[in-house]
Parts: structure tokens; sequence; C-alpha cells
């Protein structure tokens, strides 16, 4: 009986302890899951965006006597710079249409950033791939229309980076939830604690 009495004592006194270690331990694991270098007050993921240097955009300049046109891919988008050539100074709320093999495309004008945006999705899909596309630009303004003609490369090293800045996104999308804080495990061990605790002063009060 002796002994009985003494192996029940140090079970549940043990058992109030071994639920404090648990959940001492699970806080420890949401420390680290929340350290930085995991993810930023947005959720995103600050060590990738620290180790991604930006990229230099691949560009292609076309000119005549009337016009000088500067093109910047990105991956999304395609920025376009419109100039008079005689005076260098920017030319505004021109048309402007683009011609990439078969598919073509109208770019918008940006008051505020003073440019021309194209984000034709097939387009630029096929701008972005790796390789040399001649470009061919419709400009129209009230004054005077031009055509212009010029060969934009893409090189390999810029389409790969594309591809695998698409592939982080997407990965990053399906596995959002993976450093969800498990509130089932703390409330395990909250319950588990208050059952040793009980059932530790009862048997207390019952051997004294």
């Amino acid at each position: 009986m002796v002994y009985r009495s003494f192996a029940s004592g140090v079970f549940f006194v043990g058992v109030p302890f071994l639920s404090l270690l648990a959940l001492t331990l699970l806080l420890l694991s949401l420390s680290a899951l929340s350290s930085p270098g995991a993810h930023g007050p947005n959720g995103e993921h600050l060590d990738m965006e620290q180790s991604n240097p930006s990229i230099q955009r691949p560009k292609f300049e076309m000119f005549t006597e009337s016009f000088e046109v500067l093109g910047e891919v990105f991956s999304n988008e395609l920025i376009i710079y419109l100039h008079d050539f005689e005076t260098n100074t920017p030319t505004q709320s021109a048309s402007i249409d683009l011609e990439v093999g078969a598919l073509t495309a109208s770019a918008s004008f940006d008051e505020a950033q003073n440019r021309y945006i194209v984000n034709d999705v097939d387009f630029i899909s096929a701008l972005n791939v790796s390789g040399e596309h001649e470009v061919v630009a419709t400009i129209l303004t009230k004054d005077n229309g031009d055509l212009l003609v010029g060969n934009f490369v893409m090189p390999e090293a810029n389409a790969q980076s594309d591809n695998a800045e698409h592939s982080h996104n997407e990965s990053q999308e399906q596995g959002e939830d993976h450093h969800h804080f498990p509130w089932w495990a703390l409330g395990l061990s909250i319950v588990v604690f208050a059952f040793g605790f009980f059932f530790g002063r009862k048997n207390k009060g019952v051997r004294s």
C-alpha cells in the first residue's frame, strides 16, 4: 500500500510537470516561427526579398526623324518612353500600337509618370520569351505620325528569373498556412495541466 501510494503521488505530481514542460516547448517553437527572416508583418517572406537583388530589365530603342522610343520590358508590363527626336522633349497623349509577330497591343498614356504602359498578358508573355524579337510601333499624334521598327533581345537569364519569381509566388500562395499557430495543442496542454494539478492536490490531501 505504501508503494502504491508513493507511486500514485509521483504520477500525479509528474503530470503537471510534464504538462508544463510541453507548454514551454510549444511556446519556444512559436517564438522560433515568428523570429526575423521567416515572415514580415504582412506575411511576406523577408529572407526571399533580401536574397533577390534588383534585376536590370532588358530594353529596346527605336528612332526616326520624328520620334525616339525607349521600351523597358518587365514580367507583367511594358513601359514606353516617347520623345520628340529633335528636341528630346516627352511626347504626350500619343497613340501607340505595337506588333510582335502576330500579336498586337496598344499602349495607354500614364500622365502622372509621363510614360506609356502596355499590360496585355499575351503580348508581354511573348516579349519575355528568350531570344530576338522584332518590334513594330505605329505612332500617331495630332501633328505627326510615323512607323518605327526595332529589334529586342530577351536574355535567357532574365527569362529564367521571371519564371523563378513566378514559381516562388505560386509556392508561397500554396503554402501560406504552413506556419499557423496550433491553438489546439495549447488548449490540450492547459487541460492536461489542470487535470494533473487537480488530482495531484487531491491525492496529496488524501495522503495527509
